[in-house]
């Protein structure tokens, strides 16, 4: 959404972060007001831990804001050396967590938690930081700039809830998101590596926690059940708080250790590092990275910076001792309610997959089956019997499976509404459900579209056939064809109203 450079503040003797909005965003209205709420909301959160915003403009339509400069790197740059030692991912999480619990306190949910958006200064007490609150959200509002079937976030750290587009997500979706932090950076690894979209939100609602001892045998086990409650999927499981993570994580270091909890010792800093004073220690990075600059509006020049690092481990170690978590309620998980949805949620990336690449998911064997009975009671008087029945029906079970396979990209609205007409009892209403998140993949960058199709009778007869579809299908990348398939999908067939509509289809991959 926008382009950060090193700039010289033209009022003070400091170096700033100079954000603008990307010039091909500069004409979105919601773009922009995402842009202008970041500012707002950072501006009011002032904690030590969180990346100050100190002012913002409107420089020839161009929207700016000026930023404080952390000198250093991130969590995601370090991580392409490998994992973290488990006391340096334990010290990040806690400082993290201070920052999240605080902008939890004032209303405020980040919803884009990721090693990206931590920053690691410099400095003698080499301060964590967290970055980029694009697209927080305040609590106590559903905000008007996320739509009806859209999601902000990024999908590696995103919780269950956050795929079902629930407007009620709270401030369990940041621990998820920390918690999936905390497992990278212990393993090196994500915690759900899909292979596709699909793949990967699917794993993220179904798939089976990873326990981080057994991706790097260097992690601690108890570290597991860390792990396993912050990526509970039910989050009323998950811990009560960022901090209560964080204390349970510093609680499993040291039953490892054996030495006394760091993270009540001493207080946190009482002022945020000044990132561009001078003799900064920059020992024990690794990589390289090196700024860009650009003009400020005065027409001061900053200088170009090389933040080239020795080649050594990060080491997170404060000169004047760790900083303490926030004070939290530590409460034992409660009992999971039913989660009614859960499970047509699951189905709706199931159909999203086999829309974008039919990649297996590995959640075991099977099918998940959806749609009305035979029996179902909104079936109107059939047609009348015999071939030509059974040809109307498996054309129009042709038609309907190559619809559900060719997305309308350029009019999704009038794609989904079609799909809902030809559609009939409970795989009509499911689909409510479940196009929305298939939307959202398919808009991902999924571009498959169908050439063709045949479809056979199995079995039924008058009002209701059953049929396998087998569909041929393209994928494109980049506008050339990629790859071409064929995808073969069970279906069912009711006359109803005088025409016949789809009314279940089965997706192959996914045990029920």
């Amino acid at each position: 959404m926008g382009e950060v450079y090193l700039a010289r503040d033209r009022d003070l003797p400091r170096p700033v972060a100079l954000k603008l909005l990307a010039p091909g965003k500069a004409d979105d209205p919601e773009v922009r007001a995402r842009f202008l709420r970041e500012a707002d909301t950072a501006a009011r959160l002032s904690h030590p831990n969180i990346v100050a915003v100190y002012t913002r403009g409107n420089d020839e339509h161009r929207l700016w804001m000026a930023m404080q400069y952390v000198e250093g790197t991130d969590v995601s740059a370090v991580l392409r050396d490998g994992p973290l030692r488990p006391d340096h991912a334990v010290r990040i999480i806690g400082e993290t967590a201070r920052a999240l619990d605080f902008a939890h306190r004032a209303g405020v949910l980040h919803r884009d938690v990721k090693p990206a958006n931590i920053l690691l200064a410099w400095g003698p007490d080499q301060r964590v930081y967290l970055a980029d609150f694009g697209i927080a959200k305040a609590v106590d509002h559903t905000s008007a700039l996320t739509r009806t079937g859209e999601m902000y976030a990024s999908f590696q750290y995103a919780a269950p809830e956050q795929f079902e587009l629930r407007t009620d997500t709270d401030h369990r979706a940041d621990v998820y998101a920390l918690g999936c932090t905390l497992f990278h950076m212990l393993t090196g690894q994500l915690p759900y590596p899909g292979e596709s979209t699909a793949q990967l939100v699917a794993a993220h609602l179904a798939g089976e926690i990873p326990r981080p001892s057994q991706v790097n045998p260097a992690v601690p086990p108890a570290f597991d059940h860390v792990i396993e409650r912050a990526l509970a999927k039910n989050r009323d499981q998950r811990f009560a708080s960022c901090g209560e993570l964080a204390a349970t994580a510093a609680e499993a270091l040291t039953a490892t250790t054996g030495s006394s909890s760091p993270w009540h010792q001493s207080p946190a800093p009482a002022q945020p590092l000044n990132a561009g004073a001078p003799g900064l220690d920059r020992s024990g990075f690794t990589g390289d990275t090196t700024r860009p600059s650009i003009p400020t509006q005065s027409g001061a020049l900053p200088t170009q910076v090389n933040t080239q690092r020795p080649p050594q481990q990060y080491p997170i170690h404060p000169a004047s001792g760790p900083h303490p978590v926030d004070a939290i309620p530590t409460q034992p998980p409660q009992p999971a309610p039913p989660r009614r949805g859960r499970k047509r949620l699951i189905a709706a990336f199931v159909v999203a997959l086999a829309l974008a690449g039919g990649l297996g998911i590995g959640f075991g064997t099977g099918a998940i089956h959806f749609g009305a009975t035979i029996g179902d009671t909104s079936i109107a008087q059939p047609p009348v019997a015999g071939d030509a029945s059974k040809a109307a029906a498996t054309k129009a079970a042709c038609d309907y499976g190559q619809l559900m396979n060719t997305y309308d990209y350029s009019n999704g609205d009038a794609w989904q509404t079609k799909v809902e007409d030809d559609a009939t009892g409970s795989w009509k209403s499911q689909l409510q459900t479940l196009l929305p998140p298939v939307r959202l993949l398919l808009e991902s960058g999924t571009h498959t579209r169908a050439t063709g199709g045949k479809c056979t009778v199995t079995s039924g007869s008058a009002a209701h056939y059953e049929l396998t579809g087998v569909f041929d299908l393209v994928d494109t990348v980049n506008g050339k064809d990629a790859n071409q398939r064929t995808q073969t999908i069970p279906m069912a067939m009711d006359y109803v109203g005088g025409r016949w509509l789809c009314s279940k289809m089965e997706i192959p991959g996914l045990g029920s």
